[in-house]
């Protein structure tokens, strides 16, 4: 039982490392960069204020996904094409 709880965290942990290298590939890939990007996805939420940004795939094209809240607290995702800084609509 001990063996087999370590070997699925040993597992697990794999598929992190693996995850965390196909977002450095995906950044490598960018045109544009983060900062710009946040400033893009800005544009859609006026006054919003961004917390969070990560590399991701939206509609088959690499994207940064803005994670920004407004004034009332709503959350909004709003993804940015990294190859032209356009927003992606979802």
């Amino acid at each position: 039982m001990r063996y087999l709880l370590l070997s699925a965290a040993f597992i697990l942990s794999l598929g992190s490392v693996a995850y965390a290298a196909s977002d450095k590939e995906l950044a490598l890939t960018a045109a544009i960069s983060m900062e710009e990007a946040i400033k893009a996805a800005l544009t859609s939420v006026p006054g919003g204020k961004p917390y969070e940004v990560e590399m991701t795939k939206r509609k088959g094209q690499v994207a940064y996904q803005v994670e920004i809240v407004d004034s009332s607290k709503k959350t909004h995702k709003v993804y940015v094409d990294a190859s032209n800084g356009k927003i992606i609509v979802e």
